[in-house]
């Protein structure tokens, strides 16, 4: 019942902004009753928080599936950037996103704060896995990978509040972000590295 309401609440969430979807909805949606969806979250909010956190470890589970496939650390990161292009990259999607993440901004706040305690364990994943590319030599040996990575991150929550932005397709936009990124952090291995997944993914990146 707790992942039933988890997920439809997610759905629902996206497809409309978090403001604007009841309990009661989410209840009806369920097909249970009021009680039982109060029994199992307390309110909007704690149900709001819960869902958060679920998204956070499904997103770095697939991270962390997709960068253990792979021998290169650059690779791995061009390939996580493939796999969102390819689920999230069309504009309803990027606009199902952006809507929830600025409801939750605007109207829940302390729950955006606790979502961002969240990411603590996605950089201390992405600061490891970029050593990997250090000692691989493609990542260059004279960054601060902690700062780096939230640099990234940072960059990437920003997409949405930048109104210049908006003129460009969001999947263009989260590309050259990632690609950019990649290109700045790397040796001249790690470029011709880059460039070659470039020229094998052309349709995703």
């Amino acid at each position: 019942m707790y992942d039933k309401i988890i997920n439809i609440s997610r759905e629902l969430f996206l497809l409309r902004g978090i403001r604007s979807v009841t309990m009661d909805e989410i209840a009806a949606e369920a097909g249970i009753s009021k009680r039982t969806l109060y029994e199992t979250f307390a309110n909007k909010e704690e149900l709001l928080e819960k869902l958060l956190e679920n998204m956070w470890a499904e997103h770095l589970d697939i991270v962390r599936q997709i960068i253990s496939a792979t021998t290169s650390c650059l690779v791995g990161i061009l390939s996580v950037l493939k796999y969102v292009t390819e689920q999230h990259g069309t504009e309803m999607a990027a606009k199902s996103t952006e809507c929830f993440f600025t409801d939750l901004q605007k109207f829940y706040p302390n729950v955006a704060k606790k979502s961002r305690e969240n990411k603590d364990s996605y950089l201390s994943v992405m600061s490891k896995y970029l050593e990997k590319g250090v000692e691989q030599q493609t990542v260059r040996n004279d960054l601060n990978l902690h700062l780096v990575s939230t640099l990234l991150i940072a960059q990437v929550e920003g997409l949405n509040i930048i109104k210049e932005i908006k003129q460009f397709h969001p999947r263009e936009v989260f590309t050259t972000l990632i690609v950019s990124f990649c290109r700045g952090i790397s040796t001249e291995r790690g470029l011709k590295e880059i460039e070659d997944f470039i020229s094998e993914n052309k349709a995703y990146i």
